[in-house]
């Protein structure tokens, strides 16, 4: 009687033990999904606000408007982009090669930029914001337009004269570091003090009249010696394409940098 008895707490035992073990095959992915949407719940509400708008003030001092949003994905990550257009400036007087057989006088330069990118944060001061030194990765492109009038002086030949617009457009990819402080949890100052970025640029010419191949040899040494002057060993080719338009493609590194004001919400 007692074996029977014994045998039967066996079974009744196993039974728990398989019904346990399925009800956790069951039951636990449905607890997991649970957490994870939790967990989802808790990183998207530990941004307290989560968007940022700003202005470059730097920018302002070269004649340019530029706008960034930044988005808070999670804390710590977030991601943005900056809009820029450049109402009106002059060419910077580094443009200028006052020993050439080329004078060049450069209209006012009007164009725009586009800047997304992604920010992290290495240490933040409050969790449930977007504050604090932070590195990321950036892409770059700008689209700047101008007019130049071209008077050109060959040697023991009479001189030529040229207008043409221009198209300079712009590819990059950098990276960024920087500090974001946060005041009363809503204000921002965005301090961008490190941004350098590898460029791909294209230059593109649209003259008035056919240039000669004499003239697009030496323009081509004019903008070489202006890249020089930025510490670039670059060997710039001007193209003639048909009968009127020239362009040239180089690439060199650039740098960004701000400090930008902004509002939380």
């Amino acid at each position: 009687m007692m074996n029977l008895i014994k045998i039967r707490f066996m079974i009744v035992i196993k039974k728990l033990i398989i019904f346990s073990i399925l009800s956790f095959f069951i039951i636990e992915p449905v607890l997991s999904q649970d957490s994870d949407i939790k967990k989802n719940k808790e990183k998207k509400e530990d941004i307290k606000y989560p968007n940022i708008i700003k202005i470059n003030s730097l920018a302002l001092v070269f004649s340019n408007i530029a706008l960034v949003y930044e988005r808070g994905i999670m804390p710590r990550l977030s991601a943005g982009i900056g809009v820029g257009y450049k109402y009106t400036g002059a060419a910077p007087k580094m443009f200028t090669v006052n020993k050439s057989v080329i004078s060049a006088n450069i209209d006012k330069i009007q164009g725009y930029s586009i800047t997304p990118g992604v920010k992290y944060y290495l240490k933040s001061c409050e969790p449930k914001l977007l504050e604090g030194f932070y590195g990321g990765l950036y892409f770059r492109y700008t689209h700047y337009s101008s007019a130049i009038e071209f008077e050109y002086f060959p040697d023991n030949n009479t001189a030529e004269y040229y207008r043409s617009d221009i198209a300079l457009n712009e590819y990059g990819v950098g990276i960024q570091l920087g500090y974001q402080l946060m005041l009363w949890e809503r204000f921002s100052i965005d301090f961008l003090f490190f941004g350098p970025r590898f460029s791909s640029y294209h230059l593109g010419y649209e003259f008035n009249q056919a240039p000669s191949h004499e003239f697009l040899d030496d323009l081509s040494g004019y903008i070489n010696e202006v890249i020089d002057r930025f510490g670039f060993d670059y060997n710039v080719n001007i193209k003639k394409e048909g009968n009127a338009n020239a362009s040239t493609s180089f690439s060199f590194l650039n740098t960004r940098f701000g400090l930008s004001l902004g509002f939380a919400f």
